[in-house]
């Protein structure tokens, strides 16, 4: 199987190091495509490969089955569209765009073709989200909480919405992903932002803080914290679901306790969620087969219409129905 890489910074080192691991399959990585010829030609010099600035050319000169994309969100133009337009398929980095329109747009071609895609959501690949799951299955939980609150990354284009859609969008997706997961669509959601309390960072246009409620299609709430002021304070990152008869708190990538009445279950996260997320894609585009995929492109992008309805929401002072933004 013939593999490229478009972004080289560190999500393509992420992926190289991900496909390094499966060793029971040839996988020979073709090519490394970068805008910073600097950046293409040390990850290409790495894995013994052709460097490009340009990912079109290097899809027809390379010929690959696959790409791994992981770029910004802002720089999603045609890397999707054009490996889909020549049968290359596809494993891309969440969120898949900035934009609802351009995630669309994305979509529709990606629809015509056969390709197979997957979205990086390695959480849903997480044994203690498994867990959860089964735990939660049949419960009535009325009421859940999510929480991103941390410090910022250090990314120059992570703190301009428009390239990065804001915290909500790029980094506390993994929370609005994970509760489509555990608690089915959504049909609405209500959300304010607060500004201010960062006041030393150049270049900064994102909320401080937001707060997201969902209303589920089922009734239940859910409402997810997004905060990147923390300097040193310990934060949270994690969710956790209220039921009438069960307590679950999973926090992210580490653990997951299970209160029922009378007993307490915590289950230490074991596995490892990134291999399994790219070996399931590279085994569906193997088989001819999806259905293992678990965050197809049209998946990833009913997760990331919760965050755009939030910031919707904000701006306009009013509970925004998701179906607005289809």
């Amino acid at each position: 199987m013939k593999a490229a890489i478009v972004g080289a910074g560190g999500i393509g080192e992420y992926h190289v190091n991900q496909l390094a691991k499966i060793r029971d399959i040839p996988i020979q990585i073709v090519g490394v495509a970068d805008v910073v010829e600097e950046r293409a030609q040390r990850l290409a010099q790495r894995v013994g490969c052709q460097a490009y600035t340009d990912h079109v050319t290097m899809y027809d000169r390379e010929k690959p089955d696959v790409v791994f994309i992981g770029i910004p969100p802002f720089a999603h133009t045609d890397q999707e569209t054009a490996a889909a337009e020549r049968g290359i398929h596809i494993f891309l980095q969440k969120p898949p765009a900035a934009t609802i329109e351009r995630a669309r747009a994305i979509q529709q071609v990606l629809e015509r073709s056969s390709v197979i895609t997957a979205v990086g959501h390695q959480d849903r690949y997480l044994d203690v989200i498994a867990e959860a799951r089964s735990a939660l299955a049949g419960e009535d939980v009325p009421v859940a909480m999510g929480y991103w609150m941390e410090g910022m990354p250090g990314a120059p284009w992570w703190r301009v919405r428009a390239q990065s859609g804001g915290q909500a969008v790029e980094q506390t997706i993994h929370i609005f992903d994970t509760a489509r997961y555990l608690f089915g669509e959504v049909a609405s959601v209500q959300a304010a932002a607060t500004s201010g309390w960062i006041r030393d960072v150049p270049n900064y246009d994102i909320d401080d803080a937001s707060v997201m409620t969902l209303q589920f299609e089922n009734g239940m709430l859910c409402t997810i914290f997004s905060a990147c002021y923390f300097r040193g304070a310990p934060g949270k990152v994690g969710l956790d679901a209220f039921g009438r008869a069960i307590r679950v708190e999973y926090a992210l990538r580490r653990s997951v306790r299970i209160i029922t009445p009378g007993i307490t279950k915590e289950v230490a996260h074991r596995n490892d969620q990134d291999y399994e997320c790219v070996r399931t894609f590279i085994d569906a585009v193997r088989h001819g087969d999806p259905r293992s995929v678990r965050s197809p492109y049209a998946d990833a992008v009913r997760s990331l219409e919760l965050p755009l309805a939030g910031q919707r929401s904000i701006e306009s002072q009013r509970v925004v129905r998701i179906a607005e933004l289809r």
